[in-house]
């Protein structure tokens, strides 16, 4: 078993769409072995709250597999504005770097590809020239 059982308050289900922008989506979030129990705590809490729709991390036999946990924080939809949203919570809540966004579309066609990169919504600040 490489995932433990999604979490969610809100009887979440992906949704495979036409699109990646209408398909539901998850943030990437990996974290390192050592330091996932307090950071999966607070993401776990978030759930548990309502702020975040549902969240699931790697067992302990894909961490070894790929060098670190990592955590799946899904959006209802692809949309800039629903990723956004979740992005900012999980900043809220410390997670900090570069992180990728990737439709279940993509995912259910086996695609590597992101949708988006944490970047795209905080490099938004104004240019001084």
């Amino acid at each position: 078993m490489l995932w433990h059982p999604t979490l969610s308050t809100f009887r979440f289900k992906s949704k495979i769409l036409d699109t990646d922008e209408a398909s539901s989506g998850k943030w990437l979030v990996p974290i390192p072995i050592p330091d996932v129990g307090l950071m999966w705590e607070d993401i776990e809490d978030a759930a548990l709250a309502g702020r975040l729709l549902a969240v699931k991390k790697s067992t302990d036999v894909l961490a070894r597999k790929i060098g670190h946990h990592l955590v799946c924080v899904y959006c209802a939809t692809s949309d800039e504005a629903c990723v956004g949203e979740t992005l900012k919570v999980l900043r809220d809540l410390g997670m900090d770097g570069d992180l990728r966004y990737k439709s279940d579309k993509a995912t259910f066609e086996s695609k590597d590809e992101n949708l988006y990169s944490s970047r795209e919504f905080e490099d938004l600040s104004p240019k001084h020239f």
